[in-house]
């Protein structure tokens, strides 16, 4: 009996994958037989092929997302209740505050699968190996571990060398902050076309389909090997 559910569980992330590629062959519109490289390889060139597409609007997108998950995981809505309560040089509750901002930023190069390189102020995409550049404010968001410490607005190029960055626990400061946010989103999804709305949802879908494309082949690749390890031994 042991046995049996033993190869039931080794089988069970093969039989996920063929499901999943199943699927994927529908959704592709695909009648052939794929290997699973063949499929990772289809997936990569769609994701290039939007990575692209929105060479020249990452910036953009980078912020639009940020913004959205600030109010979408009600981390604006934490930044206000701190600033509402927070008492004179007492901290309480700003790591919770700090942590979900940092998710908020985090899941945006994890959503579209980039590293960041400070020194070269770009992304890389860990799917492709496509460099896209940055601007000030995008890096500025991604190296700042604390978002009340606020930098001076403008490009850094342009500005006089005695401008500082300001802590910030101002409520009237975080309201508009809230406000602007929402302006920005507003603005965003306005001033885009719905075909270009509707392609940045859908290079989502297939950067998703391709994170569980590769998740479910390693977990099979993984069983396999510790299959062929158990025979030798």
């Amino acid at each position: 009996m042991q046995e049996e559910n033993s190869l039931k569980y080794s089988n069970f992330p093969e039989v996920l994958l063929e499901k999943f590629e199943e699927s994927l062959k529908s959704e592709l519109n695909i009648h052939d037989n794929l290997s699973d490289e063949q499929f990772e390889q289809i997936l990569i060139s769609i994701i290039k092929e939007y990575e692209n597409e929105f060479y020249d609007e990452f910036n953009d997108i980078f912020i639009y997302t940020y913004y959205s998950n600030l109010v979408y995981n009600k981390t604006i809505d934490k930044i206000l209740e701190f600033v509402k309560t927070r008492e004179s040089m007492n901290n309480k509750g700003k790591p919770e505050v700090l942590k979900s901002e940092r998710t908020a930023c985090q899941d945006v190069l994890y959503l579209f699968s980039f590293d960041f390189d400070q020194n070269k102020n770009q992304f890389t995409s860990k799917i492709t190996g496509k460099e896209i550049p940055l601007n000030y404010q995008v890096a500025q968001i991604i190296t700042n571990d604390d978002v009340f410490f606020r930098p001076p607005k403008g490009d850094p190029k342009l500005r006089g060398p005695h401008i500082n960055y300001t802590i910030e626990y101002s409520l009237t400061y975080w309201i508009k902050f809230k406000e602007d946010i929402q302006k920005y989103i507003d603005t965003f999804e306005k001033k885009n076309s719905e075909d270009f709305l509707e392609d940045l949802k859908d290079y989502r879908f297939w950067l998703n389909k391709y994170r569980g494309l590769i998740y479910l082949i390693n977990q099979k690749n993984a069983i396999k090997k510790e299959g062929e390890t158990h025979v030798k031994n």
